[in-house]
């Protein structure tokens, strides 16, 4: 057996214990543990280098996220696009065909009637056809739809990237169904006295208005919600002289003087049994038209609080075609009457 030797220090006060050479490692084998040992350590992660890798997982998820939704975005706007083209053709070729070069009065799926189409969009897209006229539809406006991207298209234009007034100025529009309404009657142009009738003011851009009660105030005035009652007009003011349905008349950019078939598919949407009072101040359609009364083709105010009468854009011989709001009738009263009537304004947007 062979013997420990031990040996003093006497310098630090303790013995050093040698080991006999049979219990000693080779330094190969001292040397092969210790980079074992090294390499287990370098081989975990800081949490620094952890927090690394996670950020950069989380970059590169990202650009391949935004990379996806460009792909994506630009895939549904290309067939918005090119649905609108191949429908607008489709459209050109019913109007040449048709006998009195009419487009068609409605675009109705899967089984259109004589005077009607039916154009069926790719996937997710929907269409909305909008002719000028049901009598006559000698132009039109069709959107395509896809979530909340949308195109439109005319009988003279390339598909065109359509943003709605009712997101571009939520504050005076709203969207009802599909859609988009004035939330306050027209009050712009001119007052003058209600004895005289409204004139065509050719190129100054002079629009004229009644105010109830033949002062300023009455064009100001709100109702018991606080809805401002709005300027009153003559048809031919409000049109500006022409007598095209669909027309901007004296209504902002973007929109129109709706049509009676448009005032219709309103009244549909919300329910004709009660459309009437939905529509009124504090309705439930957010529209709030005031019964702002009228101005008689004699020059005379009546009615305020009581009936609230709207024009259309569509004529019924010398007549044009009205809708009416009654204090105690839930329903919308529609009839022509003499356009020498002054009637409140409500736009509808393009």
């Amino acid at each position: 057996m062979q013997q420990i030797s031990k040996k003093s220090n006497f310098n630090h006060g303790f013995t050093i214990v040698e080991l006999p050479t049979s219990l000693k490692l080779p330094t190969s084998q001292m040397l092969c543990r210790t980079n074992h040992r090294t390499s287990l350590v370098k081989s975990g992660f800081t949490i620094v280098e952890l927090l690394v890798v996670i950020v950069v997982i989380g970059i590169l998820a990202a650009i391949t996220i935004v990379s996806y939704t460009g792909i994506s975005n630009r895939a549904k706007v290309a067939t918005l696009q090119s649905d609108l083209s191949n429908a607008s053709q489709q459209l050109k070729i019913f109007q040449a065909t048709d006998a009195s070069g009419n487009y068609p009065t409605a675009n109705t799926c899967p089984t259109p009637g004589a005077t009607e189409i039916c154009l069926k969009a790719s996937n997710d897209n929907t269409y909305i056809y909008t002719p000028n006229s049901i009598t006559n539809p000698k132009t039109f406006t069709l959107k395509a739809t896809n979530g909340d991207t949308i195109y439109r298209i005319t009988d003279d234009s390339k598909p065109v990237l359509f943003v709605s007034l009712a997101v571009s100025d939520p504050a005076n529009w709203l969207a009802i169904g599909i859609q988009v309404w004035a939330k306050y009657n027209l009050n712009i142009g001119t007052r003058i006295n209600g004895t005289l009738a409204q004139t065509n003011n050719g190129g100054t851009n002079i629009v004229e208005k009644y105010c109830y009660g033949d002062t300023d105030a009455g064009c100001t005035n709100t109702d018991s919600s606080g809805i401002a009652y709005g300027g009153l007009y003559q048809w031919d003011e409000a049109m500006q002289y022409v007598t095209t349905e669909g027309t901007q008349g004296i209504c902002p950019t973007g929109s129109h003087i709706p049509t009676d078939a448009e005032w219709a598919a309103l009244e549909t949407y919300l329910s004709p049994a009660t459309a009437g009072t939905q529509l009124k101040s504090g309705g439930t359609s957010g529209l709030n038209m005031p019964l702002a009364g009228h101005r008689r083709p004699g020059g005379s105010f009546t009615a305020l609080s009581s009936y609230g009468n709207l024009w259309s854009s569509s004529e019924s011989s010398t007549s044009a075609w009205r809708r009416t709001l009654i204090s105690d009738i839930a329903t919308v009263d529609r009839g022509a009457l003499d356009e020498a009537y002054g009637f409140s304004v409500r736009c509808l947007g393009n």
